[in-house]
């Protein structure tokens, strides 16, 4: 089976709270962290449903694990319910966002519901959550471009995992929250969604692109008369096919394949996979209290998570130095300071906070990454007396202690353009590298563009720029990251710079 079809990933169902207890509780596993003020046994409960789905699909489709680190691993905040989520998506407790994802290289967020039960054909929080968890691991181990049919199909084939009493789990149900695009007719024609080819749609064409994706992906995936068609089409898109032409190869008639779509989907009878139970490999999980003073600082870790320099920093920052005050032996307390005053544009008292963290815990890999950045702000507002070499020497005391993490590669990198100098061949190889372990960070994806811009290779930013300017989900900036692409084929490297230099600050706007 294709590379692709490996990535068959999702999360665990919600786990379902009793009632809240006052003290939160951190439960961290090789691939998640999750906070919720819940009970130990309960978020235990949630944390082992998360890493078992994960240990399914890696055993069950051959899909390679990852090294432990920040970048891999994804945490999650468990809130009270979709009221809360709203508050924490844009402010509106009503705005209808029953759960949400974010990636990113410094480490991916998702927040989601504890009370979140809707009926069966409602999009829920959970549904959400293994959609978008789909994409972060199918962007860990495969980049190349596809059409958003099947990147998206793929996302709704395992949004709906079946936990059973038994210990297996199992993939492939209907999403039942599809059913109204999938029963109306104002869908996008077979041949059109094949294509790859999404220009002037409508917004219910569009939508329709997700249920209709997920009725072929199942469909190609199950039909024993159509194995290895899925692969093919892949493959030849992948060796510069267009997508029409490759779906003409691999599937044969397309008005055939569209008959024989429909046929299967009014049979309303769906095959589905189990991974038993004996297949799974759990990797550890530790549930513990947060301390008094992280307990007290939730709500601003949970605003900071969400929004770094947009949340009120000021007023974070004001918390955070009450509770370190009350608490001045926290470590922890002490780092998530020092990044409320870098949020706030403290510089200086960042800087100091840090201090303070690093005192308390030398090991502390946060703690050396924001009192690098807060340094690195500091040299820029006084060049003169700043002392490059001693900032970065804490991005690469970082990267020792956890040499999966992105951050640090990307913040040593940058020290040499703050400071207006080439890169180093290490620097940019460190950069490069922040790519493979958060391939999911958009931004960060640009970021390597546009260094393989500066320096010439055309080759290489196309590799890197492809899948952005594929992806369904690249925001505003998506016509400037197409330019790129379309800049870099023409093979001029002037207009691709100035198309990316557009693209970044889109990015920064958006």
């Amino acid at each position: 089976m294709h590379r692709v079809l490996k990535l068959l990933v999702g999360a665990c169902a919600l786990a379902q709270a009793g009632s809240a207890s006052a003290q939160w509780y951190e439960a961290i596993s090789k691939h998640f962290h999750i906070y919720a003020d819940e009970s130990a046994d309960d978020l235990g409960k949630y944390a082992n449903r998360l890493e078992r789905f994960d240990a399914a699909v890696r055993e069950a489709r051959g899909m390679p694990d990852v090294d432990a680190g920040n970048a891999t691993q994804v945490s999650v905040f468990v809130v009270r319910d979709i009221a809360a989520i709203g508050r924490i998506f844009n402010g509106d407790p009503r705005s209808g966002v029953a759960g949400f994802y974010e990636p990113r290289a410094t480490g991916s967020v998702a927040f989601v519901p504890r009370r979140g039960e809707v009926g069966k054909f409602e999009l829920g929080a959970d549904n959400v959550f293994f959609h978008e968890y789909t994409h972060h691991l199918m962007l860990q181990v495969d980049d190349n471009p596809l059409p958003t049919w099947i990147v998206e199909g793929f996302a709704e084939f395992f949004a709906t995992p079946v936990f059973n009493d038994d210990g297996s789990v199992t993939i492939g149900s209907p999403p039942r929250y599809r059913a109204e695009a999938l029963y109306t007719l104002w869908g996008l024609p077979l041949d059109k969604m094949l294509s790859g080819d999404y220009k002037y749609l409508t917004a219910a064409e569009f939508e329709s692109i997700y249920g209709r994706g997920w009725l072929l992906t199942h469909f190609l995936s199950f039909d024993l008369k159509r194995h290895g068609q899925i692969s093919r089409y892949i493959d030849e898109i992948e060796a510069g096919r267009s997508p029409l032409k490759s779906a003409q190869d691999s599937f044969g008639d397309l008005k055939q394949l569209d008959r024989d779509l429909n046929a299967y989907f009014k049979k309303d009878v769906f095959s589905v996979a189990t991974i038993p139970a004996s297949k799974l490999h759990i990797p550890q999980i530790d549930v513990r209290p947060l301390s008094p003073a992280m307990a007290e600082l939730m709500d601003d870790k949970i605003k900071f998570a969400r929004a770094g320099k947009r949340m009120l920093a000021g007023s974070t920052a004001g918390h955070a130095r009450a509770v370190t005050r009350k608490y001045p032996q926290d470590a922890r307390a002490a780092t998530f300071l020092a990044q409320a005053e870098f949020a706030a544009e403290n510089w200086g008292d960042a800087s100091a906070a840090a201090d303070v963290a690093l005192r308390l815990d030398p090991k502390s890999d946060e703690a050396m990454i924001v009192k690098g950045t807060a340094l690195a702000k500091l040299a820029a507002t006084n060049p003169a007396t700043a002392n490059w070499d001693a900032i970065r020497s804490y991005f690469a005391n970082a990267n020792r202690i956890d040499t999966e993490n992105a951050e640090p590669l990307v913040e040593y990198y940058r020290t040499y353009v703050e400071q207006g100098i080439a890169p180093t061949p290490n620097a940019i190889q460190g950069l490069e590298y922040a790519l493979a372990l958060a391939p999911q960070d958009s931004k960060l994806r640009l970021e390597v563009v546009g260094q393989f811009l500066k320096t010439g290779r055309l080759d290489k930013a196309r590799v890197a720029i492809v899948p952005l300017a594929y992806s369904p989900h690249a925001g505003k900036a998506h016509d400037a990251v197409r330019k790129i692409l379309d800049e870099i084929d023409a093979k001029s490297s002037a207009n691709a710079l100035t198309a990316w230099q557009t693209a970044e600050k889109l990015y920064d706007d958006d």
